[in-house]
């Protein structure tokens, strides 16, 4: 079976979105994101697209989370992973540090995952924690 890494934005009550927008955004986070998959083969949406100008010739299409491959990265903002989560190889959560408005959760329950990996980043506004979850 394919397996991928996903890549997410998070709030501490590991919200996604409120009202059909992404919670927040960060010009030095997407900058070190791009950095962090240079070279590699990036999925994503056109929602997300439009945000990250940053990442060069991403592969673009709503279905992106089913087309993705093993090792392949998905940056995902605004769809649900439960569907996909077989596929899953490791999510990787760059976390605000607040909470915020959300009415769209990361549908994952990150208990039944491990948290291998936490360390403090520096965005343009402020810090930001990126953690990377593998399977138990």
């Amino acid at each position: 079976m394919e397996r991928m890494i996903i890549i997410l934005c998070l709030d501490n009550n590991n919200g996604m979105m409120f009202n059909d927008r992404r919670q927040s955004q960060d010009r030095g986070l997407r900058e070190y994101i791009a950095e962090m998959i240079k070279g590699e083969k990036v999925y994503m949406n056109a929602y997300t697209e439009k945000l990250y100008e940053e990442i060069n010739d991403p592969v673009v299409c709503e279905d992106f989370l089913h087309k993705a491959g093993k090792g392949e990265t998905c940056i995902v903002e605004n769809l649900p992973l439960k569907p996909v989560i077989d596929k899953i190889e490791e999510i990787v959560i760059f976390r605000w540090n607040k909470v915020y408005p959300s009415d769209q959760v990361l549908d994952v329950d990150l208990e039944e995952w491990k948290l291998a990996e936490e360390e403090q980043i520096e965005g343009s506004t402020h810090e930001i924690t990126k953690q990377i979850y593998l399977p138990k």
